[in-house]
């Protein structure tokens, strides 16, 4: 019954919503989506497909998910990227380039910031304002008006800086070529290269990133906040799929490593099934509210997991509520006395919990 009230659910939504996209600018989802040279879209473009190509003109944003981007033409706005595979963006960005991507190339030039996570990263652009990068091997060339700052594996400077390079890396290298207008100042564990050919208005200092009190406060609050959201979002859980919970409870109990193999399935499905959703502007809706209950899944998943911990302590005392109290205090004092494994606990747990409570939900 509950599984036919969510389909329910999901198709509303995709009804109610998938007629607005529209409103929003211009929407287009394929297997490939390409504005061809001499093209100009004349508004914003929301792009959905297996490859996104921009080789003309779009007046507005770029909003686009998709598993290969380029962009070798104009967009007046910014560029707003989730993308599985490269980017490539060779063209001129009026505003600014916001991409999460496995590797990102940037040689056009672009009026705002350029912010990105990426496994490999490549700025040799004319950037008007900021570089921030979050990434393993990158390299800042080009010419930057302001700060290039983030943290990676590697950095790689050799282009021309307006002010500041501010980064926390394992090594930096600052090539003959670069000009720095400011200091260098980095945080590296490993190797430090400085060309004597280097320009370096500034100071170069390497020192330690010490947080001060109102960082580790704001942590603290943080992590006890995310305990709480925790507690009260399993006993939510347990209010509202008494049943289900009941039945998941007693799956990861009796079987724990079959619970982990399903929701190692239903964690590693779910994003492979949102792509081609995505593709269709009614399946576009129902891939969002499936991106949601997926990060949900995350932060609550560990629910019937450590509700059946508590329940082998407690024995028949304290119901279904009890045991998950007890269990979810144990989890998480689990996690703080074992640091070095506190990710493998909280993933064991996790996976456990979302294959429990799917099998308990069938």
């Amino acid at each position: 019954m509950r599984t036919r009230r969510l389909f329910g659910v999901s198709i509303l939504l995709a009804l109610a919503v998938g007629p607005l996209l529209p409103v929003l600018g211009s929407v287009r989802t394929s297997g490939r989506v390409i504005v061809t040279e001499g093209d100009t879209v004349r508004e914003d473009l929301y792009a959905f497909g297996g490859r996104v190509i921009v080789e003309g003109t779009v007046e507005g944003d770029i909003v686009t998910f998709t598993n290969d981007l380029t962009i070798t033409g104009t967009v007046t706005g910014d560029v707003l990227a989730a993308v599985a595979g490269p980017a490539r963006i060779s063209g001129d960005v009026g505003g600014s380039v916001r991409v999460a991507a496995v590797s990102l190339e940037v040689t056009g030039s672009v009026g705002g910031d350029v912010s990105s996570v990426a496994i490999d990263a490549l700025v040799a652009a004319q950037v008007a304002r900021d570089v921030l990068i979050v990434g393993g091997e990158v390299v800042a060339g080009g010419v930057v008006g302001r700060d290039v700052r983030g943290q990676a594996w590697s950095l790689d400077v050799h282009g021309e800086i307006g002010r500041d390079v501010i980064v926390k890396v394992d090594d930096i290298t600052v090539g003959p070529g670069a000009r720095v207008a400011g200091d260098v100042e980095f945080q590296a564990s490993d190797d430090v290269r400085v060309d004597d050919g280097a320009s370096i208005g500034g100071a170069v200092v390497q020192r330690d990133v010490l947080a001060p009190v109102w960082a580790k406060a704001t942590t603290r609050v943080i992590a006890w906040l995310s305990i709480l959201a925790f507690v009260v979002g399993g006993l939510v859980m347990v209010w509202l799929f008494r049943g289900s919970m009941a039945r998941a409870v007693v799956a990861a109990g009796e079987r724990p490593w079959r619970s982990g193999l399903v929701g190692l399935a239903v964690v590693l499905a779910v994003p492979v099934a949102v792509l081609p959703l995505g593709l269709t502007l009614v399946g576009l809706p129902v891939a969002l509210v499936l991106i949601v209950l997926w990060v949900v899944a995350l932060g609550l998943g560990a629910a019937p997991a450590v509700a059946a911990v508590g329940a082998r302590i407690m024995g028949e005392r304290g119901g279904l509520a009890g045991s998950f109290l007890v269990g979810a205090v144990l989890w998480r004092a689990a996690m703080w006395v074992l640091t070095l494994v506190a990710a493998l606990v909280y993933l064991a747990a996790t996976l456990v919990g979302i294959g429990a409570f799917t099998l308990g939900a069938w």
